[in-house]
C-alpha cells in the first residue's frame, strides 16, 4: 500500500485547551501534499506557521505574559486508490517558538533530560533583588522545586506533571517550534501558559529542579552587590521560547544618532515696494528627523557558560530593559561574539551594543 497524499488539518489558539477557542469546523491551516514518485513520505513543515501565532507581549508583569500556543492536527491519508489509509493521524500539543542548533539534529527535545529552560546553571542578581527562572511545569514537565539556603531546604513547590510529553512524529509532521502532546482527559482544563517564572522571597543561593524522569537540575544563585555602578536587568527570548532574566552589573553608555533631511526655501519677500530677504529666515529648513538611541552594557565577571546566554541574546527576537519604571523594547545591536574562557581571558565580561526598538521622537500619531 502506497502513500499517494496527505491533507493537514492544522488549528492553533490560546487558552484553555477544552475547544472554547478553537473552531474545529474551521481550521488555521489546511495544507495537501501528494508524495514524490517512489516514495512513501510526506513531511509538513509547520514551524513558521506556528510562530506567527506567537507573539509576546511583556510589561514587566510575568502573570499577564503569553509564551505558547495550543496546536492540534488532523492528517487523512490516501493511497493510489485513493481509499483512505488508517488508523487516521491526529494529536495536539504545546508550542514554544524555540529552535535548536544544527549539531542538535531535526526536531531536538531541548527539554528531554531537564525542564530548566535556560542553558545557564549559574544566575546572578543584585542583593536584594530575587531569582526569576524559567521552568516547564505543565503536563511532562518538572514534578517540583525545592529551594536552599546554606544547605537547608527553606521552601518547596510541587507541580502536576504526570503526564510524559513527546516531539510530534517526524515521518509525518515536522515542527521546528517545540510541540509537546497533551492528553485530553487530563488537559482539558490547562491554559496554554504552561511554563512558570519560578523565584523566591527568602533569598536562596540554590533552587533544586525535581525533573519528570526523577533527576534534579540544580542553579546556583549568586547574589551580587555593586557598589559603583546600578544594575540593570533585560529580559529576552532564549532558544527555549520564554523569557529568561539576565543582569548587566557594570558600566553603562547611552548616545543618540540623529538623521535628518532639509530642503531649500525661498525666503525672498516683497516689502514696501522693495524686494528683500531676511536674514533671520533660514534657506535651509530641516524635516524628517529620526533619533535612534543606544545603550551599552556590561555584565561584569561571569562563568563561562554564559557565552551560551550571550549567544541567545543576540539572536533573540524580543528583548526589553526596565529605566524609570518603564518596561522598554531594545534590540541587541552586536552582531559578533568573542566566545572566552577563563583560561585565555582569566575573568569574562561581556559587552553588548542595544539599540531602542523606537524613534525617540515620537512618530506614532
Amino acid at each position: 500500500m502506497a502513500l499517494k497524499s496527505a491533507t493537514l488539518y492544522l488549528w492553533i489558539y490560546s487558552g484553555n485547551f477544552d475547544g472554547t477557542n478553537k473552531n474545529v469546523n474551521l481550521p488555521t491551516y489546511t495544507l495537501y501534499k501528494e508524495a514524490a514518485t517512489g516514495q512513501n513520505v510526506i513531511n509538513f513543515e509547520i514551524a513558521d506557521l506556528v510562530s506567527d501565532y506567537i507573539s509576546i507581549n511583556f510589561d514587566g508583569t510575568y502573570e499577564t505574559l503569553s509564551q505558547s500556543v495550543w496546536v492540534d492536527w488532523k492528517i487523512p491519508r490516501t493511497d493510489e486508490n485513493n481509499n483512505e489509509i488508517l488508523p487516521l493521524i491526529e494529536g495536539s500539543g504545546l508550542a514554544y517558538d524555540g529552535y535548536g542548533y544544527f549539531k542538535d539534529g531535526i526536531n531536538p527535545n531541548l527539554l528531554d533530560l531537564t525542564q530548566l529552560m535556560q542553558s545557564n546553571l549559574t544566575v546572578y542578581v543584585p542583593v536584594g533583588e530575587n531569582p526569576n527562572i524559567p521552568v516547564f511545569t505543565g503536563l511532562g514537565g518538572a514534578s517540583g522545586v525545592n529551594y536552599i539556603k546554606a544547605g537547608q531546604t527553606i521552601y518547596s513547590e510541587q507541580y502536576d506533571a504526570n503526564v510524559l510529553f513527546l516531539t510530534a512524529d517526524s515521518t509525518e509532521i515536522t515542527a521546528d517550534s517545540e510541540i509537546y502532546t497533551a492528553d485530553r482527559t487530563v488537559a482539558n482544563e490547562i491554559n496554554s501558559d504552561q511554563s512558570t517564572q519560578i523565584t523566591s522571597l527568602a533569598s536562596p543561593d540554590e533552587i533544586v529542579i525535581i525533573n519528570n524522569n526523577g533527576s534534579t537540575t540544580t542553579v546556583k544563585i549568586i547574589y551580587t552587590d555593586e557598589a559603583r555602578y546600578t544594575p540593570q536587568k533585560v529580559w529576552f527570548v532564549n532558544k527555549f521560547g520564554v523569557l529568561q532574566e539576565l543582569w548587566f552589573f557594570k558600566r553603562r553608555d547611552e548616545n543618540i544618532n540623529i538623521s535628518k533631511e532639509s530642503y531649500k526655501e525661498n525666503t525672498i519677500g516683497v516689502t514696501n515696494n522693495e524686494i528683500g530677504y531676511s536674514i533671520n529666515s533660514p534657506t535651509n529648513v530641516p524635516y524628517n528627523f529620526k533619533a535612534q538611541k543606544s545603550l551599552k552594557l556590561n555584565t561584569g565577571f561571569v562563568e563561562e557558560e554564559f557565552n551560551e546566554v550571550i549567544q541567545q541574546l543576540l539572536l533573540t527576537k524580543n528583548a526589553w530593559t526596565k529605566e524609570n519604571n518603564q518596561v522598554l523594547p531594545i534590540i541587541p545591536k552586536t552582531s559578533s561574539l568573542e566566545y572566552k574562557t577563563s583560561l585565555n581571558d582569566k575573568l569574562i565580561n561581556f559587552t553588548i551594543d542595544f539599540d531602542y526598538a523606537f524613534n525617540e521622537v515620537n512618530t506614532i500619531r
